[in-house]
């Protein structure tokens, strides 16, 4: 008895020893009905999908290839990746490159009528594989940094890639053609397209090559075009060669070296039967098929979370591009609980959904991690990114509206952005028009201790800018006063300073305007030549222009001078010149164009803004624009501070006008009544007695 119940307590450690390797075993094998596990000492493993396994019977081993995140967790060197098939037999692979972050590009062997295979990773012991992949399909494009040099021979070119040590980009492409370096970098770069070609017929083929600089094609590992040097591609076959080659696959290598400019290259054939040169089709290269990788696998978890990165497009702005992704969750195993997500993006931005769009509005690595929480686990899953143009499909010229990507950044937390991309934030956001955004993202940059020079240049002013426009004049001196104080270059700080006190005069605050001019040259007038020394000596002609004192405001203009060396004539030509322009425009309703006229005169010729002619264009230009304040504004300031100015009777008739759109008959009689009495002489002093007397007090156009 005592024999039988030790045999029955045997029997229960047993079986339950059986259930515990199963339970340990089950939850790879039951993941989405995935096959058992091939090795337990490669702990990761991605399922990776093709459709359509090629039958072409030539030579060799037909090729499929990935291109898959990892997570970080492969060897740096990637010797411990293995491929095998759905069922667990291991396929022969060829890892073509690692990087950049944690992403990684595989070829391997496909057997007929499988469509699954995986690809295992993550032991760190692995030895280094017995066999590599011989790839005999497709066209194969490797690109590295050109370490110096155009060759004029093969010899050459060869010396040339055996010294090139920085591997840029390796993967297939469907022909021997460059336009541009699908890898990145567009000059000083050194290629191979290795491509495996399949002729129908036999008999004599003749190859050419054309190339920005040396190029070099190999028939079966015997050059047939050379195409050395230096030049620049060429329109025409003028370098060729022939082959005698039977039907059926055969070598094409494709040697080209750049030193400067984009890096053109390209194969052309007549194949028999063919009646001219054409570049080699991509139907003429044996075929490759490209898998399609799932969600990560760990041996013995019940759930793993993951993801893999979408780039899906890019907009551009002022000479820079912002690149969208799509991050989407995935989680291996069943589970009836709702999970929560939380995404670290690693620019200071976070997600708690288990979709979304993400725009990156900087170059560089990216540390980006998943973390959810599902059944009582938290499961965290990390890559690191290479945000960067996508430069195998920049020929598409496919961009994204500005606006879609400002509504992504509309809702980030601009303050957990470092300083340059908050700049940038601050930009495409102003060109986008979301001022909401862009006064936040403005209030992160100023609260600042720093920021790079080229980044307050261009955002504070824009800040300051929808500040003004948003009635908080007072902020936007002081903005730009920060920015000045952040700035390191005295230009830099210079221009924003004078900005400040711009800001200031439109308030307008002539107390502060003039502090903040006297303030900038003082500081400034000795540090730097930038042109906003000469914007202060204007700004503070503007401010005594302001306070009605015409000697000293013109003493300040002549101080600040003429733009350029011209002499009198020509400066006279010049100035009627813009005033015609801005004329044109007002009358064409163009108003931008007009005020950018104005500006540029009374700039370059500031004693403008006491003589009244430049002013009487503004004033009608505000009309125009149905402004009537503004209108008024102008043509009071020049009545007051050079009431014997020619333009005095016409700018008191336009500001009647403008009170008048206003509802302010009495102004506007009074407008009316200071030409009778302070001009008699003029022709309008008749006119706006008449008005005067009239039933109205709006007078003529």
């Amino acid at each position: 008895m005592l024999k039988a119940r030790g045999m029955m307590r045997d029997l229960g450690h047993c079986v339950r020893g059986l259930i515990a390797a199963a339970t340990l075993l089950a939850p790879a094998a039951r993941a989405r009905g995935q096959g058992a596990w091939w090795n337990y000492q490669w702990p990761y493993r991605r399922l990776l999908s093709v459709k359509d396994v090629p039958k072409t019977a030539l030579p060799g081993e037909e090729v499929g290839v990935v291109t898959m995140p990892t997570g970080g967790l492969t060897r740096p060197d990637a010797r411990d990746v293995r491929v095998t098939t759905g069922s667990g037999r291991p396929v022969p692979h060829r890892v073509l490159m690692v990087g950049p972050g944690d992403r990684m590009r595989v070829a391997f062997a496909l057997r007929a009528g499988m469509a699954r295979y995986y690809a295992y990773f993550g032991n760190a012991e692995a030895p280094a594989p017995r066999q590599e992949l011989s790839i005999r399909r497709g066209v194969l494009l490797e690109t590295w940094a050109n370490p110096g040099g155009v060759p004029r021979s093969l010899p050459q070119a060869r010396a040339i890639l055996d010294k090139a040590g920085t591997l840029i980009g390796r993967d297939f492409r469907d022909r021997m053609f460059l336009g541009h370096n699908p890898f990145g970098p567009q000059a000083k770069v050194c290629s191979v397209f290795t491509g495996w070609v399949v002729c129908r017929r036999g008999g004599e083929h003749q190859f050419s090559t054309s190339s920005q600089h040396a190029s070099f094609l190999t028939v079966d590992g015997k050059l047939v075009v050379a195409n050395g040097g230096r030049h620049r591609p060429q329109r025409r076959a003028v370098r060729t060669g022939r082959a005698v080659l039977e039907k059926g696959l055969h070598e094409l290598k494709l040697y080209h070296v750049s030193a400067e400019g984009d890096p053109v290259a390209m194969a052309a054939w007549r194949p028999p039967g063919s009646k001219r040169l054409w570049a080699i089709p991509p139907g003429a290269f044996a075929p490759i098929r490209r898998a399609a990788p799932e969600a990560i696998q760990q041996y013995g978890k019940t759930y793993q979370a993951d993801f893999i990165p979408v780039h899906t497009g890019e907009s551009f702005m002022a000479n820079r591009y912002f690149q969208r992704y799509l991050f989407k969750a995935e989680i291996v195993g069943r589970h009836v609980t709702r999970p929560q997500y939380r995404w670290e993006f690693g620019d200071g931005q976070t997600s708690s959904s288990a979709s979304c769009d993400h725009v990156y509005l900087a170059d560089g690595p990216f540390k980006v991690t998943l973390t959810v929480t599902v059944a009582g686990q938290t499961l965290t899953r990390t890559n690191l990114i290479h945000v960067t143009r996508p430069w195998d499909r920049v020929t598409d010229r496919r961009l994204e509206p500005l606006g879609d990507h400002a509504d992504v950044v509309s809702g980030y937390d601009f303050a957990r952005l470092d300083a340059g991309q908050n700049g940038r934030a601050v930009a495409l956001l102003d060109r986008a028009g979301r001022t909401e955004a862009l006064l936040r993202a403005g209030d992160a940059l100023v609260k600042r201790d720093a920021a790079p020079d080229e980044v307050l240049r261009e955002a504070v002013p824009a800040y300051a800018e929808a500040l003004a426009a948003d009635g908080q004049a007072g902020r936007a001196v002081a903005a730009l006063l920060k920015g000045a104080e952040m700035a390191r270059a005295p230009d830099v700080a210079a221009q924003l300073m004078v900005a400040g006190g711009r800001a200031a005069l439109d308030v307008p605050d002539a107390e502060k305007a003039m502090a903040i001019f006297t303030r900038a040259l003082k500081e400034y007038s000795a540090l730097t030549t930038h042109e906003a020394i000469r914007k202060a000596r204007i700004g503070v002609g503007d401010v005594w222009r302001l306070r009605g004192d015409y000697a000293k405001a013109e003493k300040a203009y002549a101080a600040a001078g003429h733009v350029g060396k011209l002499s009198f004539e020509k400066r006279a030509v010049r100035k009627g010149d813009l005033a015609r322009h801005a004329e044109d425009y007002i009358r064409e309703k163009q108003f931008d164009d007009a005020s950018d006229f104005l500006d540029r005169l009374e700039y370059e010729f500031p004693a403008e803004k006491l003589e009244g002619f430049s002013t009487l264009l503004r004033v009608r230009l505000e009309l125009a624009r149905r402004r009537p304040a503004a209108a008024a504004g102008h043509a009071e300031r020049l009545v007051r501070v050079n009431p014997r100015s020619n333009y005095a009777p016409e700018l008191l008739k336009l500001a009647a006008r403008a009170y008048e759109a206003l509802g302010k008959g009495d102004a506007a009689r009074r407008s009316l009544q200071r030409i009778v009495e302070g001009y008699p002489e003029s022709p309008l002093a008749a006119e706006a007695a008449r008005a005067l007397a009239g039933p109205t007090t709006r007078p003529s156009d």
